[in-house]
């Protein structure tokens, strides 16, 4: 289940938790007399139990069959990264000093079956209370609080600390597996959001038969529509890894074709990527964008403009 954008809800029957900066993950556990292994699967149902070792242990501290859903996340202080999660979230089998230097933290924030029953049916609230109940804070997994009342003190603590935001949660709200549902609603106080790559440009002296910049864009209107280039933030690391999984096209994905300085690197528009960025004009390109990572958790076929009611529309 995911949160559509909006704004702050009003009134009662609310509850409301950070939004936390991570890939989106679910865990399943069994009873120790089963001797089965706790099994983690992304949101496209991938198996990447192997990526996060220090979770294996979360099996005997829930001690009975569940499936847990919530973010992995590495942090940087008090703060969870993303880029730091770049580190980890493509690597399977992670050497021990990988584990310690970028250990994950698995933020679970809802539970969706328990002894082999499905709770998805029950009320968020009914969900929640019976999580917290199930699974104690441990080394490698927390279970943040979630509030009741206006959110507005939430939202101020996200944008004090410079989180991602808040996501409000109706109290009697089922869970919709794969739905983008408006029982659940994302506030986001930084400008952040994922597009998908259709292209690159080549870098310049040290960075010549490299990826300069990547042309990345979203879906509008049944177009694949550019929405500028993003340089800044690319790493070594990044442009070797961004360049194995890119496949090359002859045909401009974009609808229209981009105006660009030099000639481009066309590229299947499969692959999505996180960008922060400053402002995002009516018409024009994002500004000031920076790249965050690549995402394996998105269909790039999803990736839209996402902007608060009230703030322009894509024209």
């Amino acid at each position: 289940m995911k949160a559509a954008l909006g704004t702050l809800p009003a009134g009662d029957g609310w509850a409301f938790e950070l939004k936390w900066d991570g890939v989106r993950l679910q865990a399943t556990t069994h009873p120790p007399d089963e001797h089965r292994p706790l099994t983690l699967r992304s949101i496209s149902a991938r198996d990447v139990t192997s990526h996060y070792p220090e979770l294996a242990t979360l099996r005997d501290a829930v001690s009975t069959s569940a499936v847990l859903d919530g973010e992995v996340v590495v942090f940087d202080g008090d703060r969870p990264s993303f880029p730091r999660l770049q580190h980890r979230m493509h690597v399977t089998d992670p050497l021990p000093t990988l584990v310690t230097t970028h250990p994950v933290v698995f933020i679970v924030f809802d539970l969706l079956a328990l002894d082999g029953n499905s709770l998805l049916d029950l009320p968020y609230e009914t969900r929640r209370r019976l999580l917290t109940e199930l699974v104690d804070d441990g080394p490698a997994w927390r279970v943040p609080p979630a509030s009741t009342g206006s959110g507005q003190a939430l939202v101020d603590l996200a944008r004090e600390r410079g989180l991602e935001g808040v996501v409000a949660k109706r109290l009697d709200s089922r869970y919709e597996p794969g739905a983008r549902s408006k029982q659940w609603i994302k506030i986001k106080v930084r400008r952040q959001q994922e597009f998908v790559v259709g292209g690159w440009l080549p870098g310049q002296g040290a960075l010549t038969g490299s990826i300069g910049s990547l042309l990345i864009g979203v879906h509008h209107d049944g177009r694949f529509v550019c929405a500028g280039a993003v340089g800044s933030g690319l790493t070594d690391g990044d442009r070797h890894r961004l360049q194995a999984v890119l496949t090359p096209t002859d045909d401009c994905p974009f609808d229209p074709v981009p105006e660009v300085d030099r000639p481009p690197r066309w590229v299947e528009p499969e692959r999505v990527v996180e960008v922060g960025y400053g402002e995002w004009p009516e018409t024009g390109n994002i500004r000031h964008p920076v790249y965050l990572g690549l995402r394996t958790d998105h269909d790039p076929r999803d990736v839209v403009r996402e902007l608060p009611p009230g703030e322009e529309k894509m024209g």
